[in-house]
């Protein structure tokens, strides 16, 4: 007789492209108009992946960043001009963030994700979603990234739970992918009925 699986007892949502969509393309051409830089620069000197892997692990502060926009890019705003032109460029994805709210209220909900700490305060002020969950797994507080696969037992650590009892969405593939060899039922992010859908066949929603 084929044992039942065990019952989640947490979900973990993803921000970028989950709760919340960016384009990295628009993104640059926009940084790129405010220096008056052409974007192929600024992209070489803000994608390097070092330098992403530090600033979301948490060893690149706030203020560094603004002094590479400084130093770097020739930027001569203040920092609060700074903050506005690198955070001010999400968009909620309504529909996702109404799952969130209806899981929160039957699971413990959380979010993992990938980020930093100027992005992270930018969105916990302005978006409601990050009221609903009872912690959040983040990247730059933990000193690791998605896809390692110690980022996946630090959040399960803190919601106290065991691998199959979790249930994991990303857009990306590779995190996915880690968090399935990790133990936990992962959900590749695909909008938001499809998600609804995969949701409703866990018994996370009615």
């Amino acid at each position: 007789m084929a044992m039942s699986p065990p019952p989640i007892k947490a979900v973990f949502f993803d921000i970028g492209n989950v709760l919340l969509h960016f384009d990295l393309a628009a993104i640059i051409k926009e940084i790129a108009a405010a220096l008056g830089r052409p974007p192929r620069e600024v992209a070489r000197s803000l994608l390097d992946t070092t330098r992403i892997s530090a600033l979301e692990r948490g060893e690149i502060s706030s203020k560094e960043l603004y002094r590479i926009f400084r130093e770097e890019l020739g930027y001569s705003g203040t920092f609060p001009r700074f903050r506005k032109l690198w955070c001010d460029h999400f968009s909620l994805e309504r529909s996702t963030a109404a799952l969130l709210k209806k899981v929160s209220r039957r699971v413990p909900t959380y979010l993992l994700s990938n980020t930093h700490a100027l992005h992270y305060d930018f969105i916990k002020a302005r978006y409601a979603f990050t009221k609903c969950v009872r912690g959040a797994a983040l990247s730059h507080e933990l000193g690791m990234r998605k896809p390692e696969p110690r980022i996946f037992k630090a959040a399960l650590k803190m919601a106290g739970v065991q691998p199959a009892q979790a249930v994991f969405i990303d857009d990306l593939e590779p995190n996915v992918a880690a968090a399935r060899r990790a133990g936990l039922q992962s959900i590749r992010y695909r909008g938001p009925e499809d998600l609804r859908r995969r949701l409703q066949s866990l018994g996370v929603l009615a």
